[in-house]
C-alpha cells in the first residue's frame, strides 16, 4: 500500500512539475529540438522526420498501465485518419528504461499497436538528455532489486510539428478522438511532402 502510494505520489508530482514547467517556457514552441538515438533499424534522429507531423512520448515496456493505455489510445487515433494522413505521421517512443528495454524488444512490443510507432533507446545519459529538452523527468521506484523495478515518469504525448517543434501537450488521459482532431490540424499546417 505504502509502495503503491508512494509511486503515484510520485508520478503526480512529475505531472505538476511538467504542467508549471510547459506554462511557465515559451522555449518549447519556438525552438525546434533534435536528438539521435537507436531502433532496432539503426540511429534514428528527430530531424529525419522533418516535415511530417510527430507524436513524441517516452516510457517502458514494463510499464504496467500508463504506457499501454497510451499507445493503444495513439494507436486508435491513427486508424481513425485516412492511410494517406497516417502515413505522415511518426510515433516515437523513448524509453526511459534502457537496462530492459532493447531496441529489439521495444520493435516487438510496439508492432502490437500500429506500425507507424519506433522504439528508441540509448544509454541513460542520452536519454536524460533527450528528454531534459521536452521537461520530461523520470526515475526508478525506491526499494527494488533486480528487474522487479517501475519507472516513475511524466506522461506528456508531445505532438511535433513539421518543424520539429512542440505544438501541443496531450495528457495520457487524452481520447482517441481528440488525439486525431489535433494530429489532422497539424498534418492540414504542413507542405506538400513525401514522408520518410
Amino acid at each position: 500500500m505504502n509502495i503503491s502510494l508512494r509511486r503515484y505520489s510520485g508520478m503526480l508530482l512529475i505531472c505538476l512539475a511538467g504542467l508549471l514547467m510547459s506554462s511557465c517556457s515559451s522555449e518549447q514552441q519556438t525552438k525546434a529540438n533534435d536528438f539521435t538515438l537507436h531502433s532496432a533499424s539503426g540511429s534514428v534522429s528527430l530531424s529525419d522526420y522533418r516535415n511530417q507531423v510527430v507524436l513524441l512520448f517516452f516510457g517502458y515496456t514494463h510499464c504496467p498501465d500508463v504506457c499501454p493505455v497510451t499507445m493503444n489510445n495513439v494507436a486508435i487515433a491513427l486508424r481513425q485518419l485516412t492511410v494517406s494522413e497516417s502515413d505522415r505521421i511518426k510515433v516515437l517512443f523513448v524509453t526511459v528504461d534502457p537496462k530492459r528495454d532493447t531496441a529489439e524488444h521495444l520493435e516487438k512490443y510496439l508492432a502490437f499497436f500500429h506500425p507507424n510507432m519506433v522504439g528508441l533507446t540509448g544509454s541513460t545519459q542520452e536519454i536524460k538528455k533527450a528528454a531534459s529538452m521536452y521537461d520530461v523527468e523520470f526515475f526508478i521506484e525506491d526499494n527494488k532489486t533486480d528487474d522487479a523495478y517501475e519507472v516513475v515518469h511524466s506522461s506528456f504525448l508531445f505532438l511535433l510539428d513539421g518543424d520539429g517543434k512542440v505544438s501541443d501537450m496531450m495528457s495520457h488521459h487524452t481520447k482517441p478522438s481528440d488525439i486525431a482532431i489535433a494530429l489532422r490540424k497539424w498534418l492540414n499546417a504542413l507542405p506538400s511532402a513525401s514522408p520518410k
